[in-house]
């Protein structure tokens, strides 16, 4: 904008009120220089109403620039030449000059005052221009910083994580301990899964889960097409929306109406798949790629960790397991029955214990030799195991096996034993394309009705199952108290 002494209403009001009040001066005096004897006075006054023009000029240049400053020039210099007719007189000529000078020097003012202007208009533009390039700057420097901070915070966890992991051997507590912590990681989604396959390789099994709420919680306990899809592939995996994803049966996916995205990735063991380690969300596209990277991330710490839990509790089965029937060993027997008869003696609640042994075993490896003793051995552990819910189950020795029964009473122990013996008769081996049966007798003590002592409990039960081998083999006794 160019300099102006007041608002530009104001000025045209100034211009226009000088303009007439001096007009009228001058006019009036005119009109009075014809009648006057004094004419000098009515000269003056002229004079000075001329020169109070500039007044208009200036103002009038103001209100509307270079016309508005023309117009009162000329208006005032058409006074001039009026005054100068009527008086008779060549006396208001240095007036015209007057007026050009004014408007010369207006003139100059508003054009140096315009080059001013246009310069510190540049300078501004500058100005705005290094302010938006350092604000530019400061923007990406900031972000940096910000993406640098959430990368050391995203590592400073990792290795928290790191370090958590190694303070437990157990398959459970660290696949809970990793879905909790993922939580933290990746704040999208509604559930967390760590699926595990099981030994068999046939089946996928759910050992941990963290959801958001109650409506969540609600899991299924095995794994899903999916999963399967991530072991198979050994592949990450992002599911934008599950109901319309090509790579997946519609009708499969369009079933969980929770389910509409997630990411998953594999869990290594030995260059092996094990498992699978997922988030699921009800929203469609809750994932981007940055979440998929970040559980991967984690996957490896967790397939590490679950790597050596695995190999760890896969020791200490070998420990405690027989080798050929999978059954508990004798030294892990005595090590239970010494917690369960404590826990027994404090809860006040029954614990009985079967002495089995299988009848004319070894007339079976005469005949048919050891290795195809052994597979009797293997099938009449299974036969144990699915009789026996909730029990421990021990191969004691040889062709000998102890069942622990928890919180089970004489009678109901006699039951159960008496149902072993049943399927085991009514059991058929085929050993070399031949048929044969096989029988079991039992013996069976209980505590507290038989005794309250540890040592004693085993002695009845063994002299239980020697009473039913005298009595002629294939069936239960029960100890006498």
């Amino acid at each position: 904008m160019r300099p102006s002494l007041l608002p530009k209403t104001a000025n045209i009001l100034v211009a226009l009120l000088a303009t007439f009040l001096f007009s009228y001066q001058i006019i009036y005096s005119l009109s009075l220089l014809r009648h006057t004897v004094v004419p000098e006075v009515y000269l003056h006054r002229i004079a000075l109403g001329l020169s109070g023009l500039s007044f208009a000029i200036l103002f009038g240049w103001f209100a509307f620039r270079l016309a508005g400053g023309v117009f009162f020039i000329l208006f005032s210099a058409g006074m001039v030449f009026l005054a100068g007719g009527i008086a008779h007189s060549s006396l208001f000529s240095w007036l015209l000059a007057q007026y050009a000078l004014l408007g010369f020097s207006i003139y100059r003012m508003d054009e140096y005052f315009e080059n001013q202007i246009a310069g510190l208009s540049v300078d501004r533009e500058k100005c705005q221009n290094e302010k938006n390039d350092l604000e530019m700057a400061f923007k990406s420097k900031g972000e940096g910083i910000s993406i640098l901070f959430e990368k050391y915070s995203t590592y400073y966890h990792m290795r928290k994580l790191a370090e958590e992991l190694t303070t437990t051997l157990s398959v459970v507590q660290l696949s809970q301990m990793v879905t909790d912590k993922t939580a933290d990681f990746i704040q999208r989604g509604d559930l967390i899964l760590i699926t595990l396959a099981h030994p068999d390789g046939r089946h996928l099994s759910v050992v941990a889960s963290k959801g958001k709420d109650d409506r969540t919680k609600s899991v299924h306990k095995h794994g899903d097409l999916f999963d399967y899809w991530v072991i198979r592939n050994r592949k990450r995996l992002i599911v934008t929306d599950a109901h319309q994803d090509f790579r997946f049966d519609v009708t499969e996916t369009t079933r969980e109406e929770k389910l509409r995205s997630l990411v998953s990735v594999p869990l290594f063991q030995e260059g092996r798949v094990i498992g699978t380690l997922r988030i699921n969300s009800h929203q469609r596209e809750a994932f981007i790629n940055d979440d998929l990277r970040l559980l991967d991330a984690i996957s490896v710490l967790a397939s590490s960790a679950l790597s050596n839990a695995m190999l760890y509790e896969q020791t200490e089965q070998l420990a405690i397991r027989d080798s050929l029937t999978g059954l508990y060993v004798r030294r892990y027997f005595y090590d239970r029955l010494k917690e369960e008869h404590r826990r027994a003696l404090l809860t006040h609640r029954s614990l009985s214990l079967l002495m089995c042994d299988l009848d004319y075993f070894k007339t079976c490896n005469d005949r048919f030799g050891h290795q195809a003793g052994d597979l009797v051995l293997v099938r009449v552990s299974e036969l144990l195991k699915e009789n026996t819910e909730h029990a421990i189950v021990v191969r004691y020795g040889g062709e000998e096996f102890a069942v622990l029964l928890m919180e089970t009473n004489k009678k109901e122990a006699h039951a159960i034993a008496e149902k072993i013996r049943a399927t085991v008769e009514q059991e058929l081996f085929t050993i070399r394309r031949e048929k044969i049966k096989i029988t079991l007798s039992a013996g069976v003590a209980n505590l507290p009705e038989d005794t309250l002592d540890l040592e004693t409990l085993v002695q009845k039960a063994d002299q239980a199952l020697y009473q039913a081998k005298r009595q002629g083999r294939n069936r239960v006794c029960l100890s006498a108290a």
